[in-house]
């Protein structure tokens, strides 16, 4: 009866255990890994390892809580709005600062000098320069004012002069009797002034540099000898101011002869020596003076006389005027 139990449950048992050998590990047959082939592009292999089954365990929780950000309250947090900062685009330069000038003094003032007035009158017909004047009638000016040279100067019969003037369109004249004891000249050129001489200052224009105690470009001093050795013997005109025209005149014509108290000497003056367009009316500073040298054995200049008492020939503050007037 026994055995007849057993074998009635060796089947039950059989199939048992084959049921428990399916589900005990490493008994299980393995599921076959797919290796992709060569020929497969990287797209493909990607897909097929997508497909490989992957442990649970290796899947990262959807859950995880992510890392915290620390942001430092130090800084400010800028926003993803762009502000862009307020500016304009219109060109300033700096400021420029200038380097300090001196600004020129002003010498503008009258256009006639302050001291006594010499006219000049018109001359309708040209006088002949021989130094004869019997075509002269004019105002007759007395030069006696010392300048230079005081304590070598005597008396008027030592030098003194009486001078008239005349104008045209072209030329300022002049006609000089000069009283002198003794003609001395033996200088010439820029050392002219050194014998018996005239001389003329003439400021051309008064009133730009009325106030300027200096010579300028439009300042004149014009010399010129009766003769060498004798007056109406190689008569001569030099220029010395302004420097950069210095030089012999050609273009004055000088006549001058001997008289028994001295000499009398002619002169015209082209108006174009001195940059000048005459008119009636006009003023020019001036100051006619006369040189003087009574020593034959030394070109010197002793002593000077001058229409003006105040004259300083560097100084045209200290010039007359001289006026240019219509007919007699």
């Amino acid at each position: 009866m026994r055995n007849k139990h057993f074998l009635l449950g060796l089947p039950v048992l059989i199939i048992l255990l084959v049921l428990l050998s399916c589900n005990l590990p490493r008994l299980a047959a393995p599921t076959p890994f797919l290796t992709p082939t060569p020929d497969l592009t990287l797209t493909a292999i990607f897909d097929v390892l997508n497909t490989i089954a992957v442990p649970t365990e290796f899947i990262p929780s959807q859950t995880a809580t992510s890392t915290q950000v620390v942001v430092s309250t130090d800084t400010p947090v800028p926003t993803n709005t762009f502000i862009p900062p307020s500016a304009t685009f219109t060109l300033v330069p700096p400021t420029a600062t200038s380097t300090p000038t001196n600004t020129p003094v002003s010498y503008v003032g009258p256009d006639k000098r302050s001291g006594p007035s010499i006219g000049a009158y018109y001359i309708r017909n040209e006088p002949t320069i021989d130094g004869v004047f019997d075509d002269w009638d004019m105002d007759k000016y007395t030069i006696s004012s010392v300048v230079y040279g005081g304590d070598r100067w005597s008396d008027a019969d030592d030098l003194s002069a009486r001078v008239m003037f005349g104008w045209d369109d072209n030329y300022l004249y002049i006609a000089a009797r000069v009283f002198d004891e003794e003609y001395v000249q033996g200088a010439s050129d820029e050392d002219l002034f050194k014998g018996d001489s005239i001389e003329v200052l003439l400021d051309t224009k008064v009133s730009r540099d009325f106030y300027l105690n200096s010579l300028s470009l439009d300042d004149y001093q014009l010399g010129m000898s009766p003769g060498n050795p004798n007056p109406g013997v190689d008569t001569e005109a030099y220029l010395w101011y302004p420097r950069n025209e210095a030089g012999s005149q050609n273009k004055v014509k000088i006549g001058a002869m001997s008289t028994e108290e001295g000499y009398r000497i002619e002169v015209k003056i082209p108006w174009d020596l001195f940059g000048i367009t005459p008119d009636i009316g006009q003023h020019y500073g001036f100051a006619f003076s006369v040189s003087d040298n009574d020593r034959a054995s030394e070109d010197i200049q002793q002593s000077m006389i001058s229409s003006m008492a105040t004259r300083v020939l560097t100084d045209p503050t200290t010039w007359g005027d001289l006026v240019l007037m219509g007919q007699p």
